[in-house]
């Protein structure tokens, strides 16, 4: 399966002049946020060509189908946000520091773009065929990028431990709390979203238990 008109896999933009991939961005952007609002179903083309200010005809100049729109979303979302989480993942450090860049980051992306996440969260399953196996292979990536990290803090091992059930359930647990964070986070509310990172990594690390005293 290729990737969305204009880029490959590691290789950033190429083909379109810059001037459309930039109306092309704002377009896939406007889109996301239909989609939230709305859901993918209730949303046609013609409500993203009334909300751009762009014809019906000069929208399938970007997209071939309502599909291949949600598509190329979830795409630029996904493949963006694992590079990103990529790259922290690999900075020098422990498991823990490891673990607070990429649930940090996750919030951090999730505040500059979260019309997108929670239109990939609820439409998870609207894609069919090719178009959901290659935003699946890219979900499962971003999940194995969390769960080694989880499997190295649980043993206490080197980078590359082995995975458990116990390793992908906690995995799991975290996404939850991660992706559900668009149903109530308000930062005039609830402060910076690095602060509520240190909460959720407190909860991940030390539970709900008070800390022990000393006999």
């Amino acid at each position: 399966m290729k990737s969305p008109v204009g880029t490959r896999p590691g290789t950033g933009v190429r083909g379109p002049r810059k001037a459309t991939e930039v109306k092309r961005d704002h377009l896939l952007t406007r889109a996301a946020a239909l989609f939230a609002e709305q859901g993918y179903e209730a949303t046609s083309l013609r409500d993203v060509s009334q909300a751009v200010g762009v014809s019906l005809a000069g929208l399938y100049h970007y997209f071939t189908s309502k599909e291949d729109l949600l598509y190329q979303v979830q795409y630029r979302t996904f493949a963006s946000l694992l590079q990103a989480q990529e790259e922290v993942a690999a900075l020098p450090g422990t498991a823990e520091d490891r673990l607070r860049r990429l649930v940090i980051g996750h919030l951090g992306f999730f505040t500059r773009h979260p019309n997108e996440l929670k239109a990939c969260t609820y439409e998870l399953e609207s894609l069919k065929g090719d178009l959901y196996l290659t935003i699946e292979d890219l979900r499962r990536r971003y999940y194995h990028l969390f769960t080694m990290v989880v499997a190295e803090l649980k043993h206490g091992s080197v980078s590359g431990a082995p995975e458990t059930r116990k390793d992908r359930h906690a995995t799991l647990f975290i996404f939850g709390m991660l992706n559900w964070i668009f149903m109530w986070y308000d930062p005039a509310r609830h402060g910076p979203v690095e602060q509520i990172g240190e909460e959720m990594l407190d909860l991940m690390l030390n539970g709900l238990r008070p800390p022990r005293r000393p006999d």
